[in-house]
């Protein structure tokens, strides 16, 4: 299968929408409206997205890039940070995932950042290790806890 790795365009809405909701099935509410926002340049959290497509031109995978202020290890005040990055799990394992990685640090180089950050939930060991194998370096591990107040 060839891989094609570009920047989307508008005609791709539907199935980014569709693909997002595939890897995070709980912004079913939210997803359609994020992506028309990012369309309309009003969607602050991601300035570009790349999309891999295969050779029927059907989307296969996605990942999603923003500039982040005080990204954990970085030595940049701004830093390029993948937000979302999802491959259809039928089409895992062929390089796609890496091709997508490999485009968004193309990005980022193009725009004179020196790094890529990213994060993946510590319970993810999947994503974990495939970041690793890619070059990532782990920075940090954190649990996030919240106690409710009682009046």
């Amino acid at each position: 299968m060839t891989i094609n790795i570009r920047t989307i365009q508008a005609s791709d809405a539907a199935a980014w929408s569709a693909l997002r909701v595939e890897f995070l099935p709980e912004i079913k509410d939210i997803c359609q409206a994020e992506v028309n926002a990012f369309f309309l340049g009003t969607y602050s959290n991601v300035k570009e997205v790349l999309v891999a497509l295969d050779n029927s031109k059907k989307m296969v995978g996605f990942i999603e890039l923003n500039l982040r202020d005080n990204v954990p290890g970085s030595s940049q005040q701004t830093t390029p940070y993948i937000e979302a990055w999802f491959v259809s799990p039928d089409c895992q394992g062929q390089g796609i995932g890496k091709a997508l990685i490999h485009a968004a640090e193309q990005w980022a180089k193009q725009q004179g950042f020196l790094e890529l950050g990213s994060d993946a939930p510590i319970t993810n060991e999947k994503s974990v290790n495939l970041h690793k194998q890619l070059g990532f370096n782990e920075i940090e591990r954190v649990v996030c806890l919240l106690k409710p107040l009682k009046g």
